[in-house]
Formats: C-alpha cells, structure tokens, sequence
C-alpha cells in the first residue's frame, strides 16, 4: 500500500511526472499521451494554477486556473509550439503531511524548464506548491495480470498545482546561431601565454577580460518561441480561450 506519509513520497511523485514531461518521444504530439499522463498524475477535480507576468516586471499579470479537461490540451498545445522536453527543478523542496493521505510539497525556488526543437531554452523561475492526495488506483489493462501481491491498491495523485512565474529567462544554443564567425576587424588576434584567447579581441589585461566573438552581417538566430509572458503564443490562445 501506498503511504504518503512515508517521507518523501509525495516529492518523489512529483518528479515521476517530470520525467514524463522531459521525455522526447513522437506521442508527445498526440493528444491521448496527454490524457492518459493527466489521468495517471491528477485527480478528477485537480486544477493547475499558473500566474505568468509580463516581460518580467510587476505591472501585468495573467493568472490562470487549468482544470483537467483543459490540461492535456495545454500540454499538447506546448509541445506542438516547438517544446520537446519539460523539466521541472525543484532544489530545496520541503514536504508537509497535512492530514491522513494528504501532503504538500512546497519548493521557493522552483524551475520549469522549457527546450525547444529550435534551439532556445526557457526558464520559468518561482514558487511552487503540489498538494499530493493518496487515491485508490484504478485497474488497468497493464496490471490486470499481475500477482494480487504486487498490484498496488493505492496511488499517488496531484489535486492541486500551483506555479508563480514571476521571472522567465531565455537562452540559445551557440550552433543555432547562423552566419560566419570572425575576430574584431581592428585588432588582430593575440594569445596571452597563460590564457588563450583564441576568438576573442585582447584588452588591457587578457587575463581578466571574457572571450568575445563577432558575427559579421548576415548573420541569424532562430526567431524566439515565446511571448512577452515567457510562453508560446499558441498556448496563451489556448488558456485564454478556455477560461
């Protein structure tokens, strides 16, 4: 039988369902992966709260309350705007026991990181809390088979799912940048003997100064992903429209 009292169950449940969101695999794109993963991790009334602010500052906010008929969509809508992992960080967590089969995870600084297929990566940076409900687990056709002794009568499910977005960061891989690479056109290229500078314009001190390149004209990087909001634009259209 399931506890989750056990200490650590209920973080351990959530980072299952992170795995789930990282893995690179072709169902992502079909909506049924996004149901039955929904079913598995949230209970029937389970609401996902996401508040995401504008462009990082504290003047506009768009709060949203995901239900579960809503969230595979969300899901789907995400990964077909070009994500193709998700990981949630979850450094310094702390759990609670708030009753008989029932906890909370609680994290201050939680990361919700999102990778794209064009090379940028966006981070979502902000509390997260996770209330983690012990359900009776429901028979399904993979473990019909199985030995009364090993089917588990009880699981794990998320009820509720709250996550502030008060900061997005984003990034880019180098190898997504097009267009030829070349040293400041006024300096020629020195190496000081303790520490190379093989792409970088020398300054008074070398040693002290972080490697620069260049890009002459022509050169590209993928368009960003995302919103002033820190999501794609296709999935804000989404929640907006089932509110």
């Amino acid at each position: 039988m399931v506890r989750v009292q056990s200490p650590g169950q209920g973080l351990l449940r959530l980072l299952q369902f992170s795995g789930h969101l990282a893995s690179e695999n072709k169902p992502r794109l079909q909506l049924s992966y996004w149901e039955n993963l929904v079913k598995e991790y949230f209970t029937s009334k389970a609401v996902m709260k996401l508040t995401l602010w504008k462009d990082n500052q504290r003047n506009e906010a768009k709060p949203f309350d995901i239900g579960v008929p809503i969230l595979p969509r969300f899901f789907l809508i995400t990964s077909q705007s070009g994500v193709k992992s998700m990981t949630l960080s979850l450094d310094g967590a702390s759990e609670r026991h708030l009753g008989q089969g029932h906890t909370v995870v609680e994290c201050v600084g939680a990361v919700w990181t999102y990778k794209y297929n064009n090379g940028y990566t966006v981070t979502l940076r902000g509390p997260l809390t996770a209330h983690v409900f012990v359900v009776p687990r429901t028979p399904t056709p993979q473990n019909a088979g199985m030995p009364l002794q090993q089917q588990q009568p009880f699981t794990l499910k998320f009820d509720g799912i709250q996550f502030d977005a008060n900061l997005h960061e984003k990034s880019l891989m180098l190898d997504s940048i097009s267009g030829q690479r070349l040293q400041d056109p006024q300096t020629p290229r020195q190496r000081h003997p303790a520490t190379p500078n093989m792409t970088g314009t020398p300054k008074e001190d070398d040693r002290k100064e972080e490697s620069r390149i260049y890009f002459e004209r022509g050169a590209s990087i993928p368009t960003e992903p995302v919103n002033a909001f820190g999501i794609p634009q296709a999935t804000m259209r989404c929640l907006e429209v089932r509110r």
